[in-house]
């Protein structure tokens, strides 16, 4: 794959999904391309769903390792960005299901454990001189609980504020991800552009997709789509644009790239 966007001219790429061995990982040094890091990468020996927000012992140990592990490759690779997902009040199965039935974490011990995650491995980064952005959670028709959000942290502005305000370092920002953005504005029923408008000064980086606003399809963009409307009205002052969808061909990307750019106004594919 990174053979075939290197050939392309694509020089800027985000890792998150890894399927060979770890141990090939540094023939990524062979390449010319600006990565940046996103999440469950590298994998883990043993896969497990990383929740940052876990009560369970085990589980949020292995989740802060885990991360450590990201940011040491990051480190190690001179990769300046690296990006996670936000916690669950549940932890999910390995399926990444989330029980209706069993005990829901109340909101403020699930986002405590978080924000003190958070903070050890923020610590962890700087250090390292890695950044980190989180990314904003989507919540789905299917993960709703008598119509409201029980699960997810981090689905809207206030929550940001809040943990930028329990952490107050420049090192950590938002992966603002326009298409959670758009299914969980559709649920919670909140404005979209408030919430880009509040978090504006912290972004770090941007998913781009596109979906019906009922569920994350990560379907293709096009000329009508509301997120390039809102990468072409704001002034995102080069930051990463990273198209994240799946099953595309080479020819597919690069047309994509292309509407994205020509929304952006400048080069996504070459400048960091």
């Amino acid at each position: 794959v990174l053979d075939t966007y290197y050939k392309k001219g694509i020089n800027n790429v985000e890792l998150g999904i890894w399927k060979q061995p770890v141990e090939k990982l540094s023939k990524i040094r062979k390449y010319n391309i600006n990565f940046l890091v996103h999440h469950y990468f590298p994998p883990p020996p043993d896969a497990f769903v990383v929740n940052l927000a876990s009560q369970d012992k085990t589980t949020l140990a292995g989740s802060i390792e885990q991360m450590k592990r990201s940011i040491d490759f990051c480190h190690s690779f001179h990769i300046k960005l690296f990006s996670f997902h936000a916690g669950f009040r549940v932890d999910p199965d390995s399926n990444f299901y989330f029980s209706k039935k069993g005990h829901i974490t109340s909101y403020q011990k699930a986002f405590t454990t978080f924000v003190e995650s958070v903070k050890e491995i923020n610590i962890y980064a700087e250090k390292r001189g890695v950044k980190l952005a989180v990314e904003n959670n989507v919540l789905s028709e299917n993960n709703l609980v008598d119509g409201e959000n029980r699960f997810f942290l981090l689905c809207e502005a206030s929550e940001y504020e809040q943990l930028w305000k329990k952490i107050q370092s420049d090192n950590l920002g938002i992966l603002l991800d326009l298409g959670h953005l758009k299914v969980t504005s559709n649920w919670l029923n909140f404005d979209r552009h408030e919430f880009i408008e509040r978090v504006s000064g912290k972004i770090f980086a941007i998913h781009i997709n596109d979906n019906n606003g009922r569920s994350d399809t990560h379907s293709l963009v096009d000329k009508t789509s509301w997120c390039l409307e809102t990468i072409s009205r704001n002034n995102f002052a080069k930051i990463p644009i990273i198209l994240e969808s799946t099953g595309l061909t080479i020819d597919q990307i690069t047309q994509q790239l292309i509407l994205i750019e020509n929304a952006a106004g400048y080069d996504v594919t070459r400048e960091v």
